[in-house]
């Protein structure tokens, strides 16, 4: 399965391991861009990768949603 992580807290950090270490391809993406994102994406290995949020939206069949309640209308549309 294809699970998108919007918001990089550590405990969403930790839960796309455990998605990524029970074989499922995660794309996890945050407020300040793919490329801060890279030191735990490579942390995770290779069933992970970094994405903007509209990435990762359209990327997985599931997607994890965690961010502070008064930004959720930077949110793209289709997913608010």
């Amino acid at each position: 399965m294809k699970i998108g992580v919007i918001g990089a807290s550590i405990s969403w950090s930790n839960a796309a391991r455990l998605f990524a270490n029970a074989g499922h391809e995660v794309m996890i993406a945050n407020s300040r861009g793919p490329e801060t994102l890279q030191q735990l994406v490579s942390e995770i290995g290779d069933s992970a990768k970094a994405g903007n949020i509209t990435d990762a939206a359209a990327f997985g069949d599931v997607i994890f949603i965690s961010i502070l309640f008064g930004r959720y209308k930077e949110l793209p549309a289709f997913i608010r």
